[in-house]
């Protein structure tokens, strides 16, 4: 049996780096079928407690979030996936991530109507793209400590 004794214990960032991205994928994804309910919606946040009805509207209705969770991403990105190549020395997953994150960030600071099928369009790629990223990365790293782990009876 082998021992992962390097990852044992420890936060598996590109597990939580493709956690966030596919969320932010899928939200992409999901969010112009979202607004096909909005009548709905405008009901269920009249209902929500008052001081609390400001961050839902943020957040729901301003680009400025979006930028902010796409910048999030992607440094979050930068930092994993940065570390991972300190490891295993390949440039598979920064180069995906770098052509993921180009086409979010594309999405998310381009000048887009809100109607652009484009702007979810990159926004979903890249998302699913810096996701693979991070779980080629993971592979990679756990193939970087497989070679290195002597076997433990």
């Amino acid at each position: 049996m082998r021992i992962h004794s390097k990852h044992h214990g420890s936060v598996n960032w590109d597990g939580l780096g493709a956690g966030v991205s596919l969320a932010c994928a899928l939200h992409c994804a999901l969010l112009p079928l979202i607004f096909s309910l909005l009548p709905g919606l405008q009901l269920i946040l009249m209902s929500v407690e008052p001081q609390w009805q400001g961050l839902v509207w943020w957040l729901l209705w301003n680009h400025e979030a979006e930028r902010l969770v796409v910048g999030a991403v992607l440094l979050f990105a930068a930092v994993v996936l940065g570390r991972g190549y300190l490891s295993h020395r390949s440039r598979l997953p920064l180069v995906l991530a770098m052509m993921a994150g180009g086409a979010m960030a594309l999405g998310a600071f381009g000048h887009w109507h809100s109607r652009d099928l484009a702007h979810v369009l990159l926004q979903v790629v890249g998302g699913l793209g810096v996701a693979a990223a991070h779980v080629q990365n993971w592979r990679l790293l756990y193939r970087c400590v497989d070679e290195a782990t002597p076997l433990v009876a």
